[in-house]
C-alpha cells in the first residue's frame, strides 16, 4: 500500500540531487513524471520531474538545477523499472531535452487500456484502488513559475506517490488476464520513444485546416500572417495559439479584410483586437494582399497525380486494411478484450504494407509477438492473402 506519510523531498541544489540519485540507487522500481509549460512558452521545456520509491515522494527543479545528468544515469539501467503513467510525453520531453534513455519501463494507464478498465485517467485509478480524489486545480498551470506553494508540492507529488501502488496491481491483474507479453510490448515500444525537437518551417502554414482552399491572395497573406504571428509569440514567449490559432488565421487569409471593423467581422479575431494587434494584422494582410497582385503568392498545393499501379496499390491497401479491422474488431468483441490486445495500430499497418508469408515471421514482428502470432497467426496471414476481387471499372 502506498504510504500516506511519505516523505517530501524538493531538490533545489546539484548536492541535493546527487543525494536523491543515491537514496534510489537501490530500487528495483521508481515512479517518474514530468511537468512542462506548453500552454504557456514559444518552447516548452521540462519545469519539474516527480520521482516516487517506498517511502518517498522527490520534487527535482530543472530549472535551478540544470544537470539531470545524474537521474538521467540513474533510469538508464536494465536493473531499474521506470514507472509512468501515460508516459509518452515524459519520455518523448526527457529524450529530447535532456538526452534520457529509459531501458524498462510500465504505463498505469496502458495497463488499464490493455485490461479493457472503462476510465483509465490516473484520478480514477487512484480514487478507485485508495479512495482518494486527486485535485485538478493545477492541471494547466505555469509550472515555470515560482516558488512553489505547498498546495503545488501536494499536487505534484500526487502524480506520482501512488503508481508504484497502481503498478503492482495493474500487474498482478495483466498476469490474472494472461496478457503480459501483450504489454511488455507495448511497453518497449515507450521505453524507445524519442522526442523531435520542433523545426520552423516556413511552409508550415499549409498544413492548417483548410489552407488548401485558399486563393492566391489567400495563401499570399496565410505565409505572412504564419511568420508575423511566430515573431510575435517567439518575442512574447507565449504558445502560437495565444496570439491567433490556426483556424482564425486561415479565415483572416480568406477574408482579407482591410479594416479593423472588417476584421472584427472575422471569426476568432476578438482576442486579436483585444490585444491590439489589428492595425499588425492589417498591415501583413496588406502586404500579403499586394505580393499576390505582384504574382509573388505562394504556388497553390500540388494534386499529386497517382499512376494506374499507384491507385491499384491504394486499393490493395484500403481492401487489406478493411479485412484486418473487421476482423480485429470481432476478435476484439468475441473476447471481451480492447483491440489493441488483438493487433495493435502500428502491427497492422506494417503487415499491410509488407505482408507476411509466415507464422514465424509474424512472430519476429516487434509490435506482434509470439503469442499473437501462435493465436492469430493462419487468420492473419489468409486474410492478407486471399485473392483481392478486381475493382470494378471507374465510369
Amino acid at each position: 500500500m502506498t504510504d500516506a506519510t511519505n516523505e517530501l523531498v524538493v531538490v533545489e541544489t546539484a548536492a541535493g540531487l546527487l543525494r536523491l540519485v543515491d537514496r534510489l540507487a537501490a530500487e528495483p522500481r521508481i515512479a517518474l513524471d514530468t511537468e512542462a509549460n506548453s500552454l504557456h512558452a514559444f518552447r516548452e521545456r521540462v519545469c519539474v520531474v516527480q520521482v516516487s520509491a517506498p517511502g518517498l515522494d522527490a520534487i527535482v527543479d530543472p530549472l535551478v538545477v540544470p544537470d539531470l545528468d545524474p537521474l538521467r544515469a540513474l533510469v538508464d539501467r536494465e536493473e531499474v523499472e521506470i514507472v509512468f503513467h501515460g508516459g509518452d510525453y515524459d519520455v518523448a520531453m526527457l529524450s529530447r531535452e535532456r538526452g534520457f534513455r529509459f531501458r524498462r519501463v510500465f504505463d498505469t494507464m496502458i495497463a488499464a487500456t490493455l485490461l479493457g478498465d472503462p476510465k483509465v485517467g490516473l484520478a480514477a485509478l487512484v480514487e478507485a484502488a485508495h479512495g482518494v480524489v486527486l485535485s485538478k486545480k493545477y492541471q494547466t498551470s505555469d509550472w515555470a513559475k515560482r516558488p512553489f506553494t505547498p498546495s503545488h508540492l501536494e499536487y505534484l507529488r500526487g502524480d506520482t506517490r501512488f503508481l508504484l501502488d497502481l503498478r503492482d496491481r495493474l500487474g498482478a491483474r495483466l498476469r490474472d488476464a494472461d496478457l503480459a507479453e501483450e504489454a511488455a510490448i507495448e511497453f518497449r515500444r515507450l521505453a524507445e520513444r524519442k522526442g523531435v525537437a520542433p523545426a520552423d518551417d516556413p511552409e508550415a502554414w499549409r498544413e492548417a485546416k483548410d489552407a488548401d482552399k485558399l486563393d492566391a491572395r489567400g495563401r499570399a497573406v496565410a505565409a505572412r500572417l504564419w511568420a508575423w504571428r511566430d515573431e510575435r509569440a517567439r518575442a512574447h514567449d507565449v504558445p502560437r495559439f495565444r496570439v491567433m490559432n490556426d483556424g482564425t488565421l486561415v479565415a483572416i487569409a480568406a477574408a482579407a479584410p482591410t479594416s479593423e471593423g472588417a476584421l472584427s467581422g472575422v471569426e476568432g479575431t476578438h482576442s486579436v483586437l483585444r490585444a491590439g494587434d489589428g492595425p499588425a494584422v492589417l498591415e501583413v494582410v496588406r502586404a500579403g494582399a499586394d505580393a499576390a497582385a505582384r504574382g509573388e503568392a505562394p504556388p497553390a498545393p500540388e494534386r499529386p497525380r497517382r499512376t494506374p499501379e499507384e491507385r491499384a496499390r491504394a486499393e490493395v491497401l484500403r481492401t487489406l486494411e478493411d479485412r484486418i479491422r473487421t476482423w480485429r474488431t470481432d476478435e476484439a468483441k468475441r473476447r471481451n478484450v480492447p483491440n489493441v490486445v488483438v493487433l495493435p495500430n502500428v502491427a497492422m499497418r506494417a503487415i499491410i504494407e509488407t505482408p507476411p508469408t509466415s507464422v514465424e515471421a509474424l512472430a519476429a514482428h516487434p509490435d506482434i509477438g509470439a503469442k499473437r502470432a501462435a493465436r492469430y497467426g493462419e487468420v492473419i496471414l489468409r486474410l492478407l492473402h486471399e485473392p483481392i476481387p478486381p475493382a470494378p471499372p471507374r465510369r
